[in-house]
């Protein structure tokens, strides 16, 4: 029982830190929820009036610049979204990971060197 406790004070304290593993379950769930939630986020913001009303303004004013692609438009503009958002939550994670490495093995040389 006293591992576990003194196991959970080093991790607030900040003398462990999470394991790579955790990093990477994170890491899946986010892809793959960030995605779910916006398109959560897209359906609950269609139930407003004023929502609906811009993006009806929006493709009206797109239809008269470019006839018939105002669709095309919009989905490539969300493909390119979506791409970018997963490509910056794909690289906090590796410079998240990168760090803790880094940490993992500057404590070794500390150690190995005889430093507290």
């Amino acid at each position: 029982m006293q591992v576990i406790v003194d196991s959970v004070a080093d991790f607030f304290a900040f003398r462990i830190f999470v394991s790579l593993d955790v990093l990477r379950v994170a890491y899946a769930l986010g892809a793959i929820g960030m995605p779910l939630v916006a398109w959560g986020v897209w359906l609950w913001l269609d139930r407003f009036t004023l929502w609906k009303w811009m993006r009806g303004a929006a493709a009206d004013a797109t239809r008269q610049v470019i006839p018939g692609r105002w669709r095309l438009v919009a989905i490539l503009l969300f493909v390119l979204c979506f791409l970018c958002m997963e490509l910056m939550w794909r690289m906090m994670f590796e410079f998240i990971i990168a760090y803790l490495q880094m940490r993992d093995a500057l404590q070794w040389l500390a150690h190995s060197a005889g430093m507290p």
